[in-house]
C-alpha cells in the first residue's frame, strides 16, 4: 500500500531504518519484536513485550493472512491521506483482521500516516472505523512523541481488555 507501515513499525520498536526515501515494500510479513519498558496498564507500571506484526497490503498475500491473524490481540491500520484508495483497502482489511476474528472496535486503531511531503487530509473512513480511534502520525520533529504515546496508549487498552477476558473467563469457572 505504500503507507509507512514499516517505517511506522521500525519507529515504535525503535529498530531498522525510519529515515530515507527508498520505499522497499514488505514481502508477506515481518515481525518486529520489543519492549516498552514503562507502560502504565490497569494502575500499574510494567515492562511489557510487544510482537508487531508489518503485514504487507499487497493483495498477492492475502492467502498467507489466515496464519498471520490467528491469535492476535489488537490491529494498528496504517494510510497514506495523499492515496484515495486507501480508505476503501482499510475496509477490506478491516473485514480479514477484525470482523473475521472477532475482535472490537477497542483493539483496533488506525494512524493516518503523513510520509513526509505528503499532502492530503484524512479520508472518509466507511462506518465500520467510527468507533475506532483514528490519529494523525506523522515522524518529523514535532510529531514524534505524540505517534509513540499513541501507540503506547493503544498498546495499555488491548492489555487492559486482555485483562478484562481473562478475569471474566476465570470467573466463569468458578462459578
Amino acid at each position: 500500500m505504500q503507507c509507512g507501515k514499516s517505517t511506522l513499525s521500525n519507529f515504535l520498536s525503535e529498530s531498522g531504518e525510519v529515515g530515507g526515501m527508498i520505499d522497499r515494500p514488505t514481502k508477506g510479513c515481518r515481525i518486529v519484536e520489543f519492549e516498552i519498558p514503562n507502560l502504565t496498564v490497569n494502575g500499574m507500571t510494567k515492562k511489557v513485550e510487544v510482537e508487531l506484526w508489518d503485514v504487507s497490503g499487497d493483495m498477492k498475500y492475502e492467502s498467507c493472512w489466515p496464519g498471520i491473524q490467528r491469535g492476535s490481540n489488537g490491529v494498528l491500520f496504517v494510510y497514506n491521506p495523499g492515496r484515495d484508495d486507501h480508505a476503501r483497502i482499510l475496509d477490506h482489511f478491516y473485514t480479514q483482521f477484525v470482523e473475521q476474528q472477532g475482535l472490537r472496535e477497542t483493539q483496533c486503531i488506525v494512524f493516518c500516516h503523513y510520509k513526509p511531503g505528503t499532502n492530503g487530509k484524512r479520508a472518509k473512513l466507511s462506518s465500520s472505523f467510527n468507533q475506532v480511534l483514528t490519529v494523525d502520525s506523522q515522524l518529523e520533529e514535532d510529531g514524534v512523541s505524540t505517534v509513540r504515546r499513541d501507540f503506547n496508549d493503544f498498546v495499555a487498552s488491548v492489555l487492559t481488555h486482555m485483562s478484562a477476558v481473562v478475569e471474566m473467563q476465570e470467573n466463569s469457572i468458578l462459578m
